[in-house]
């Protein structure tokens, strides 16, 4: 088993406490969420918790940033070591709370917690998402969860034929203009190229198979996510009071999301005139509606329920769930095969498996055919043969060892300290533990993702380390928390798993082989932080024969 050591890597000091934020779709969705400087960082003691003991300075140094930057894994082990599974740390001018072990559960579970609190404080998240939006205004995203939750998560399956002819459309398209010849097909920057097929994808589920065909609808969904991604983008030293009133500002009437939005809204008013057209002729019929299945359907037809105003206010939903969930897709898939380049070994057995699993769908599908020409009855549409071999809902649930490898790829890349919470009043902790009003709590990852659920080994990759267990790689929990946990997780993580998925399925039945342009840049791409791109490109090389 390969070992990639992974506790040395060198980090920006500005850098160091970005974290996914579980919004909307998406990891999410993804966003980052900086911790602010401080105006006196000389000082940790007085930025503390007194009751929780602070992790004492190396000679010479103010604040824990060095240290922590150069090993974080021997960092919190002396901690831990030194004062148990709660201490104080002081990193990017802020003291910090670092829960560990059990803690994190309750901190994770008790609504006087509040990640959202320090997210929006940095980055005005809520105020972007108010700008692209007119109803529903500063409800926490309670609105967007609903509609991931009632309207996306529980019609997967009926999306899957959509995203899957997308995905295929594109992937030639975007992956395959740039040439070395023998050597493979060299993508320079492949997040890019991958971001545009997923837009693709997602224009499908949100507004229909006919508008993914429109080109300015898609640039639409890419531009969007990359605007949201700048916004939300760290801010740079000194993040104080001035920051904060460019953030709302940004937000407001500058804001470039709503132009984004009203974009939207030119082309989809005719696409939704239409509609309606169809739906009142078929009533003077008196025929049913085939209502398309897509989410712009879905605002349509429950307008009232969620208080939506008009055209555009839907428009600036479908770019709200979009655009965090393009991100967070984009960025899986893009990072997963960077892991198939660097872990090659493993790729004919993702390969094997998704051969044996569309073989047994065909024989299952043969099988039922045969049964139902015995009984003498009709065989339906649905058992097609030309559909034996479909990438169906069905058939990515049954790769298990798929699942297993983006689960692993999470625990192995997860920053150590990260996923704030921030205390909306004084709180007790069941160790005796006070933590006041106004501070910030910060996940020790480390003791989740390398905890003894982890099994052995947990310094290495080992991508079939989860198959056979029930431990999917949508199924947070306080050993596995890309997505957060309990009623706060991110609702989105479904759909951007299962996109992410058929995207691998596809990559790997068409390329052999992927390569890191750079090796020397390996491990500094495996403990990437979410959103970060890769300094170097891959090499893809079509395959040719079947194993």
């Amino acid at each position: 088993m390969v070992s990639l050591s992974s506790g040395s890597s060198s980090v920006n000091t500005t850098d160091i406490l970005k974290i996914a934020i579980p919004i909307g779709i998406g990891l999410a969705s993804v966003a980052y969420f900086a911790v602010k400087y401080s105006a006196d960082s000389s000082n940790p003691a007085r930025h503390g918790v007194t009751s929780v003991p602070t992790a004492s300075l190396r000679e010479g140094e103010l604040t824990h940033d060095v240290e922590y930057n150069e090993n974080q894994d021997a960092f919190i082990q002396r901690c831990e070591e030194a004062y148990g599974p709660m201490f104080n740390v002081f990193l990017i001018g802020k003291t910090l709370t670092v829960a560990s072990g059990p803690l994190i559960r309750e901190v994770f579970m008790n609504n006087d917690f509040s990640s959202g609190d320090d997210i929006e404080e940095v980055t005005s998240m809520m105020a972007l998402f108010d700008s692209m939006r007119k109803s529903n205004i500063g409800d926490e995203h309670k609105t967007i969860h609903a509609l991931v939750r009632d309207y996306i998560t529980p019609n997967l399956a009926m999306f899957t034929p959509a995203i899957v002819k997308q995905l295929e459309s594109s992937l030639d398209h975007v992956f395959g203009t740039t040439s070395t010849g023998a050597e493979g097909n060299l993508v320079p920057f492949p997040m890019g190229p991958m971001q545009t097929m997923v837009s693709s994808a997602m224009v499908s589920v949100f507004m229909g198979l006919e508008a993914a065909q429109s080109q300015k609808i898609i640039d639409i969904f890419n531009s969007t996510t990359m605007d949201m991604g700048m916004m939300f983008g760290p801010p740079k030293p000194p993040a104080s009071f001035w920051q904060s009133i460019l953030n709302k500002t940004n937000s407001k009437p500058l804001s470039p999301l709503q132009i984004h939005v009203r974009n939207l809204t030119e082309v989809a008013g005719p696409i939704i005139l239409e509609r309606r057209r169809l739906e009142e002729e078929a009533a003077e019929k008196g025929i049913p509606y085939d209502r398309p299945m897509d989410i712009l359907q879905r605002l349509l037809d429950n307008f009232d329920k969620h208080g939506l105003v008009d055209v555009e206010d839907i428009c600036g939903y479908l770019l709200i769930l979009s655009s965090t969930g393009v991100h967070t897709t984009n960025d899986t898939a893009t990072t997963l095969l960077f892991y198939l380049a660097a872990f090659p070994e493993h790729l004919d057995t993702l390969y094997k498996e998704q051969r044996d699993v569309l073989d047994a769908i065909q024989q299952e599908r043969t099988q039922r055919r045969e049964a139902l020409e015995k009984k003498g009855e009709p065989i339906g549409e649905d058992l097609d043969p030309a559909h034996d071999r479909d990438l169906t809902a069905e058939a990515i649930k049954r790769m298990v060892h798929l699942d297993s490898f983006i689960r692993e790829m999470f625990r192995y890349r997860t920053e150590r300290l990260t996923l704030s919470h921030r205390a909306r009043k004084t709180i007790t902790l069941s160790n005796g533990v006070v933590i006041p009003k106004g501070q910030s709590v910060i996940i020790n990852m480390k003791s989740a993702h390398h905890g003894p659920d982890q099994g052995d080994d947990v310094t290495e990759f080992r991508p079939w380390r989860f198959v056979g267990k029930a431990k999917s790689a949508t199924k947070a929990g306080a050993d596995f928390l890309p997505f957060g946990m309990g009623k706060h997780a991110c609702p989105g993580r479904f759909l951007a798993i299962h996109e992410v998925k058929a995207i691998i399925v596809l990559m790997v039945s068409k390329y052999s082989k992927f390569e890191i342009q750079d090796p020397s840049q390996t491990m500094r791409i495996l403990r990437s932080r979410i959103g970060e791109p890769a300094p170097t490109g891959l090499i893809f090389h079509n395959r040719v024969n079947d194993l």
